[in-house]
């Protein structure tokens, strides 16, 4: 493992008060493709499927004829539930992950490579 330059790691810190409406754009570039994408979330082997986007609406849900006729009406909500939790934590979980990567590489990418830096950000 490679020690980083002291005077780099000085002047990332002094880029980040100096460029903080840098920062704030590419972060705002981050959420609006995310939101732009879909993510689904499953339940019932794949019998319920819901989508939603990158910031937790719900866009749509999917039964399948087999899991309609199957299954009861109650466990048939849990699993409609349970499909947009997961969706919902598919969304939340990339969008943080994005957004960390953004904020790390733009306060420490002069100083740390890029493998350094995925071991901040949660997959």
């Amino acid at each position: 493992m490679t020690v980083p330059d002291p005077f780099a790691l000085a002047e990332a810190v002094r880029g980040l008060a100096a460029d903080p409406t840098a920062l704030q754009d590419h972060l705002g570039t981050v959420v609006s493709g995310v939101a732009a994408e879909s993510f689904t979330g499953s339940a019932l082997s794949g019998g319920v499927v819901a989508t939603v986007d990158g910031l937790g609406a719900l866009r749509g849900i999917e039964i399948t004829e087999t899991a309609r006729r199957r299954t009861d009406n109650l466990t048939l909500g849990d699993a409609i539930t349970e499909a947009v939790a997961a969706a919902e934590r598919t969304a939340r979980t990339t969008l943080v992950s994005r957004a960390a990567a953004v904020a790390l590489n733009h306060r420490y990418g002069a100083v740390l490579t890029e493998e350094q830096l995925r071991r901040f950000i949660p997959e």
